[in-house]
């Protein structure tokens, strides 16, 4: 099967489950006395009155009390600690063709020789061609120890890759220096093994003579507590991470003993930033460590616990409240950035900024969009044209740092930076629309801007260059 990554809204504290049996009644009548037991808002019998499980959840009006069958359940932990049966490749279209975005390190695909901007063009046999990439993962869907024939088109040439299906883990935690010692670490999970994958990044762009670090949290839906608290204490010497409240108003304070870092610290958040991402980036930002930047998170101060039924299955159940070390809900209202960025391009390249990045080397086509070595899936964001090559015009205003808009009653696109504006009417020859986006010849723009430089490459993608003031 083809990896992908899935997002898991919830903070944990992980108990063995029991052996499984079938629904029975003994069953429901113990999942009623956990949840008038355990469940925050604590539930009488009266409410928690109908005869299945499931509908007895829904009546609490909480999505994140879940009743586990251990399939359930195993899928549950999988997709917190990214575990898959896959071969390691990350896919992306970009004009109807699928692409190789990514190819995972030390994964069975990258040691069969797949490589990242590769176009898909077969699965065993079966052309890919037109199909979404959850029909080609349906398609490339096996057990363990099982073969794979993965054809693909490498610029002019076709090649056929035999790889071997296996049970694998995608990379928690990855990090490069962006450049002008900005380091960059992305956490995609707080797996079980979150905070010791997370400190060796660390370390490790500490060796390379890091100045400045950005985070990237954004999209990561949480874990586990313990891993959020042992990260937050890589920063922290000594406070909490949270007030914890149970159902009954007591709090328990989570506390953090660690060491100060002496360099500044950006995050990255975004609507997807959930849970165990709250809780470390409100105690950061409030202890004055780290800046957050982007867009509202998503707002899920809950934490629940998985508890053994012992007539069969696994209840995960809503236990307590947290609240930042000031004070502040975050439970269906989120943190809110200090540096407020719309838009994925636009957030990291920010951050870079804000921590003292310089240069900026931007590659796009194929499926994928790479800034300074940092990738990210992208679909249409550069056509060719009669040997020319066009760049949306949200991508030009990203790269030359300009103010994009579109003059209606004209009829043309604007854009603006330092008090000098360019107009380009939407029938102009430097101009093709496309499914509704417009694109602007990239010869254009680096004739309007002077900081801006570009090159097209031999293997169908535009290298834009961008100096820093």
């Amino acid at each position: 099967m083809l990896i992908k990554a899935a997002l898991c809204l919830t903070l944990s504290v992980l108990w063995l489950p029991a052996v499984a049996g079938a629904a029975t009644q003994d069953q429901v009548n113990e999942v009623r006395k956990l949840l008038e037991e355990y469940h925050i808002s604590k539930p009488t019998d009266d409410k928690l009155s109908e005869s299945e499980i499931d509908s007895m959840i829904d009546s609490l009006g909480d999505p994140y009390t879940q009743y586990f069958s251990p399939e359930e359940l195993q899928s549950f932990s999988n997709a917190i600690n990214q575990s898959f049966v896959g071969i390691g490749i990350v896919m992306s279209q970009d004009d109807g063709i699928t692409y190789l975005e990514d190819v995972v390190p030390d994964s069975p695909a990258f040691k069969a020789g797949l490589l990242p901007g590769d176009a898909l063009v077969s699965i065993d046999g079966e052309p890919t061609a037109g199909k979404t990439i959850d029909a080609i993962q349906v398609l490339a869907a096996g057990k363990a120890g099982t073969t794979v024939n993965v054809g693909v088109k490498r610029g002019t040439i076709k090649l056929q890759f035999l790889v071997a299906r296996t049970a694998m883990q995608l990379p928690v935690a990855t990090s490069r220096l962006m450049g002008n010692g900005v380091g960059y670490l992305r956490l995609d999970s707080f797996s079980a093994d979150a905070a010791a994958k997370f400190k060796s990044q660390l370390l490790s762009l500490e060796g390379q003579g890091m100045a400045s670090l950005v985070v990237d949290l954004r999209g990561n839906g949480g874990g586990y507590v313990d891993q959020a608290q042992q990260i937050g204490a890589l920063f922290v010497a000594d406070g909490i991470l949270a007030h914890v409240a149970d159902r009954n108003g007591k709090d328990t304070p989570i506390e953090l003993h660690g060491e100060k870092r002496d360099y500044p610290v950006y995050i990255l958040v975004d609507g997807g930033s959930a849970s165990a991402t709250e809780l470390l980036s409100g105690a950061l930002q409030e202890y004055g460590v780290a800046k957050l930047v982007g867009s509202k998170t998503y707002g899920k101060g809950v934490i629940q616990q998985l508890i053994p039924v012992a007539s069969g299955g696994t209840l995960k159940v809503t236990v307590q409240e947290y609240k930042t070390p000031g004070g502040k809900k975050v439970d269906k209202v989120g943190l809110t950035p200090d540096v407020a960025v719309a838009g994925g391009l636009q957030q990291l390249l920010k951050a870079y900024r804000l921590a003292g990045g310089g240069d900026v080397r931007l590659t796009v086509g194929r499926g994928a969009l790479v800034v300074n070595g940092i990738r990210s899936p992208d679909a249409g964001s550069v056509v060719k044209k009669n040997g020319v090559w066009y760049v949306s015009s949200r991508l030009g205003a990203i790269a030359t740092e300009s103010t994009l808009s579109y003059d209606a009653k004209n009829r043309q696109i604007v854009l603006a930076k330092d008090g000098t504006t360019h107009r380009l009417a939407a029938s102009d020859a430097h101009v093709i629309v496309k499914n509704g986006v417009s694109y602007v010849d990239v010869r254009l723009l680096s004739k309007w801007f002077s900081n801006l430089t570009w090159a097209a490459a031999g293997d169908g993608t535009v290298r834009l260059y961008e100096s820093a003031a």
